[in-house]
């Protein structure tokens, strides 16, 4: 079988329409079609995903060695709770949801190696197992409806996006319930690094319901001494601007950390 070896030219067409292909589902995601996160997941594969059979795209472009855009917010390595690192939790008298922030996380986004910024956990469960970027863009392109429909789904992933793996549940006082899976929201800040890394200044913003609060990067941990044992007075707290970033270190702007609470 003879073959046709794809000139620099024809990469870089299908570059632009993976680019295009992410951007209209993008578009459509935030116009509510949820769904669109499957197609975003395969376009991510093509781009992203190398396997002892395949080159992904930005690899035969030798696009790889770039530095990736990482919006996740930062893990605390004494945090009691679950973390998500790519979402927020909109809340209002509806309900809870979960939401890509888009241009609306934290101040200064930092720049990684692929490697790192492919394989760091994003997720981090309430049994403390870890979900990165790769593993959640291949459940959902492989197994779970973008390219393939498996009959059985990865545990870890399944439990993520089925079981309310992070544990956080919606009370309004009258009723609990459990959260929905956070992995579509998830998919679509991950989109949004992707098109900030490949197209110089691309930006959105995202569009909250109205009359809602958004909570991000809250943790909950143990210190040593929790009751001190010589009561001294507290200074005056430091007034924070709403879009300046938190005292408390966590590296996400007041108004999605300590803020959300005041």
């Amino acid at each position: 079988m003879t073959v046709h070896q794809q000139s620099e030219e024809e990469l870089k067409a299908h570059l632009e329409e993976q680019i295009s292909f992410l951007r209209a589902s993008a578009d459509a995601y935030d116009s509510g079609f949820e769904g669109e996160a499957k197609r975003i997941a395969v376009a991510i594969r093509v781009l992203m995903h190398d396997t002892r059979n395949s080159t992904s795209l930005l690899g035969q472009l030798g696009l790889k060695s770039s530095q990736f855009l990482d919006t996740s917010l930062p893990t605390s390595p004494g945090n009691m709770t679950s973390h998500s690192g790519l979402i927020v939790t909109a809340m209002g008298s509806g309900g809870a949801k979960y939401y890509a922030f888009l241009d609306d996380g934290i101040e200064q986004p930092t720049l990684r190696d692929f490697d790192e910024w492919w394989n760091a956990p994003v997720f981090i469960d309430s049994q403390k197992r870890n979900v990165s970027r790769k593993e959640l863009v291949l459940a959902v392109a492989n197994q779970d409806g973008g390219a393939h429909v498996d009959p059985a789904l990865d545990r870890k992933y399944a439990d993520l996006s089925r079981g309310n793996s992070l544990g956080w549940n919606f009370s309004d006082g009258s009723r609990e319930e459990a959260m929905g899976g956070p992995e579509k929201a998830a998919l679509r800040q991950v989109c949004h690094e992707v098109l900030k890394t490949l197209l110089a200044g691309y930006e959105k913003q995202p569009v909250y319901p109205p009359e809602t609060m958004i909570f991000g990067g809250m943790t909950m941990q143990v210190v040593d001494s929790p009751i001190p044992p010589i009561e001294t007075p507290r200074p005056k707290p430091q007034k924070v601007g709403r879009n300046e970033r938190c005292p408390c270190g966590s590296g996400v702007k007041y108004k999605r950390c300590c803020g959300a609470l005041v």
